[in-house]
């Protein structure tokens, strides 16, 4: 009769110290849970420590992308009083802003173009915040990119543009409106 896998691994995080992090144990780092907890004043305290703001996950994840994804407004304005590079993108291409624009994310979305982001970026295959936020339906993301000079003329690698992809979903008024962009 050998022992419990379950017991054992129980029995171990019990010995672990009370300081131990979710970095050491699952690979996160503790300002990304602080991110998605949105819990500002750990993300403060961090960076005040000498916490690199630019810091990525293991999964190459810059961490304004991920406040953005996870959708906390508070944790991604933090990130950028502290100099987060607005445009820092993971291993795809993909920027806060692409993520929060195909999120349908607007505040986020407003707050990155204020910080100056690059409304025209483009993933590894080509995609805008545009094309995104067109293909997921979300039309005042969408009013918001163009009125911030997003490019309704960019296509992604397989020379779709993001009236092609808000077509291809239903998006009417989204198709409309990007039709009047075009003129």
């Amino acid at each position: 009769m050998g022992l419990n896998p379950r017991i054992l691994c129980v029995f171990f995080l019990m010995l672990l110290p009370h300081t131990a992090t979710a970095n050491s144990l699952f690979g996160e780092h503790e300002l990304f849970a602080a991110a998605t907890r949105g819990d500002v004043s750990t993300i403060e305290q961090a960076l005040l420590n000498g916490e690199n703001v630019n810091i990525r996950n293991n999964k190459r994840v810059p961490l304004i992308n991920h406040a953005a994804t996870v959708g906390s407004l508070a944790a991604v304005e933090a990130l950028l009083k502290f100099g987060a590079k607005v445009d820092l993108a993971d291993r795809y291409g993909n920027t806060a802003l692409i993520q929060a624009a195909a999120l349908g994310n607007l505040d986020i979305v407003k707050r990155l173009i204020e910080a100056d982001a690059d409304v025209n970026a483009e993933t590894s295959q080509g995609e805008t915040a545009l094309m995104k936020s067109a293909r997921n339906g979300h039309l005042d993301v969408v009013k918001i990119l163009l009125q911030n000079n997003a490019d309704v003329m960019l296509t992604d690698f397989t020379g779709r543009s993001a009236l092609d992809r808000a077509s291809e979903n239903r998006h009417h008024k989204i198709v409309r409106l990007l039709e009047t962009q075009q003129r």
